[in-house]
């Protein structure tokens, strides 16, 4: 599994910099658009940052759910499946219930 934090840090940080830089750099610093970008781009900056943020939550959400979703339909074709011990089955029966509890705990 990836680590959000550090890929959010490097686009933020170098994505966003390299880009209102050179932003920046077109408009010039002594015209009236230059110097409105001056007090605007942190903003842009911040929402920029959110944005990127609230993208890998959802990916790192997607990828719980995705995880969940093959793990319950593993243990369901094994519960499904002819000759398994009783004590197996209640095995089984616990391990689907405590994926299903995850999958309502986390909202997936």
């Amino acid at each position: 599994m990836f680590n959000a934090d550090h890929l959010n840090a490097s686009f933020g940080g170098a994505g966003g910099g390299v880009g209102l830089a050179a932003f920046s750099d077109n408009l010039g610093s002594d015209t009236v658009a230059g110097k409105i970008f001056l007090y605007i781009a942190p903003v842009g900056a911040v929402a920029f940052a959110i944005l990127m943020s609230w993208i890998f939550v959802k990916l790192e959400q997607r990828e719980i759910r995705n995880q969940n979703a093959k793990a319950i339909a593993t243990v369901e074709t094994e519960l499904g499946s002819q000759g398994i011990s009783l004590e197996r089955k209640q095995e089984l029966q616990q391990i689907l219930k405590s994926l299903k509890d995850e999958r309502i705990a986390h909202r997936l």
